[in-house]
């Protein structure tokens, strides 16, 4: 048995030994897993490759840039098993585009001629011909080609929205997106899952976005579906695709839809509406009505890095105590009318570990984030709204930020096939857990301590025991089966 520890106090994914029964006497704090009381079975965990991703890494020289990749997909890296990306232009992209500009609704002349251009299908393939990576594609639209919108646009900054698909060209844009599977498809790229429109409440206009109702939506996925299947794909289409606190109301509609919800295979969520909050109530109360619907992070990011200001100092930069602070800020903290209640300033890596260990822990099946890779100011994006990511480039240089550590942490010992089992805690507010079963039976306990002094725990999971000292901010994984681990190199 060991530990593998990633802290506020400068360890990184660093394993370290521990004495297999606990002391005397039991500790304050006590988790025991239940192996007869299994949850869900996880996807994995992973993050995001964006066309600004594939922008940011161009400027690094091959090798670095391969190491990067093998960083994050390499059996001796991360190994990240989930990944998504955007079909056509997103915010994180250099400019607006998409695959089939003129409107012809034959789609005769739709081409992906415009990712192989800017470096984003590049950096897709190169990731898949990582060795040993095996991760699995989700994709996502962040608007239809203007022509088969009500406004014309990618998106309407004036008119504070994106604009809504026509019912007209339900069947086209369903046909769109059945191109881009098929075009991946013929490059050896599986898509595993697709999600009809990102973000579709819409995001007053401000990047590339279409708005779409419920009822339109289950009208898209009926559509959708069986073009899928027609065309011998067996791509899963996750509904909704937006924040957490809208995930019961609309994919219920959706999945009540009798047409829609044959291929209605699960949820898509993303984390914007709270800096702090997991909204373990509602993961639990979708689980309770939609058992057999998986419910997977899609999105979430360190957003609105500057608020109002313009691109200026980088306080991040080569700093790994600042994403243990809570110094970062949100989009709520410059626009919500009362930003300390959802959206006060925050600690980066507190919030990924959070997340992370809350989530899987109230039946997540799989955690992605936004932008594996953005340069040192958090971009390219082509209207300003810049985010962090968890390495960051800056020339030839590359930052391995501790968002990344908290990531591949939880992703090398939470793999795909593994199933989340029942856990009875005894701890404070401030320390959460979930226990994890690998698929080939090895048992592990995640444990994130936000709190600022360390505590002891027994960790118990049948005849394995152990008393771990949780640092203060900090990721502990008990690695309660095998033989030590080692330090990931980065």
């Amino acid at each position: 048995m060991h530990v593998i520890l990633t802290s506020a106090a400068g360890a990184h994914q660093r394993a370290e030994p521990l004495a297999a029964p606990p002391a005397e006497g039991e500790a304050a704090y006590v988790i025991v897993a239940h192996t007869d009381r299994p949850r869900q079975t996880v996807f994995g965990v992973g993050s995001s490759l964006t066309q600004a991703s594939a922008a940011a890494l161009s400027r690094l020289s091959p090798d670095r840039r391969r190491a990067v990749l093998e960083l994050a997909f390499g059996a001796d890296g991360a190994a990240f098993s989930l990944v998504r990306t955007h079909i056509g232009s997103c915010d994180f992209s250099t400019s607006s585009y998409c695959y089939a500009p003129d409107p012809d609704p034959s789609l005769g002349g739709f081409s992906l001629d415009v990712d192989r251009q800017n470096g984003h299908l590049d950096l897709l393939l190169d990731a898949h011909a990582v060795p040993g990576a095996a991760f699995r594609l989700i994709a996502s639209p962040w608007t239809a080609p203007p022509w088969m919108k009500d406004n014309g646009r990618y998106f309407d900054r004036e008119q504070r929205r994106g604009g809504r698909l026509l019912d007209a060209h339900l069947d086209t844009f369903a046909r769109y997106t059945v191109r881009y599977v098929d075009a991946l498809a013929a490059l050896g790229v599986a898509t595993w899952a697709l999600t009809p429109v990102n973000e579709p409440h819409g995001n007053n206009g401000s990047w590339e976005s279409m708005e779409m109702e419920p009822a339109q939506q289950a009208a898209y996925v009926a559509t959708l579906g069986p073009l899928l299947r027609a065309a011998g794909h067996d791509t899963r289409v996750l509904v909704y695709d937006q924040n957490r606190a809208g995930m019961i109301a609309y994919a219920g509609a959706v999945f009540a839809d009798p047409a829609a919800t044959p291929y209605a295979w699960g949820t898509a969520v993303h984390w914007y509406d709270a800096t702090f909050r997991v909204y373990e109530h509602l993961l639990d109360a979708h689980h309770a009505a939609w058992p057999d619907r998986p419910i997977v992070q899609t999105e979430g990011c360190i957003d609105t890095i500057y608020g109002k200001d313009p691109p200026g100092p980088t306080p991040w930069w080569r700093d790994d105590g600042w994403f243990w602070r809570d110094e970062a800020t949100d989009w709520g903290w410059v626009w919500a009318e009362h930003p300390e209640v959802d959206h006060p300033p925050y600690a980066p890596a507190l919030r990924y570990a959070r997340d992370l260990v809350g989530g899987l822990g109230h039946w997540l099946a799989g955690w992605v984030d936004w932008n594996l890779v953005l340069d040192r100011r958090g971009g390219p994006n082509h209207v300003g709204n810049y985010c962090l990511a968890p390495i960051l480039v800056d020339g030839d240089e590359v930052y391995v930020t501790p968002l990344f550590h908290v990531l591949a942490q939880i992703s090398r010992h939470t793999r795909p096939g593994a199933v989340v089992h029942e856990a009875t805690v005894r701890a404070p507010a401030g320390l959460w857990s979930v226990a994890v079963r690998g698929p080939d039976g090895a048992r592990f306990v995640h444990v994130f301590n936000e709190a600022a002094e360390a505590v002891e725990i027994d960790v118990r999971w049948d005849e394995r025991a152990a008393r771990v000292t949780s640092p203060a901010r900090s990721l502990l994984t008990a690695v309660l089966d095998g033989p030590p681990g080692e330090e990931p190199s980065t």
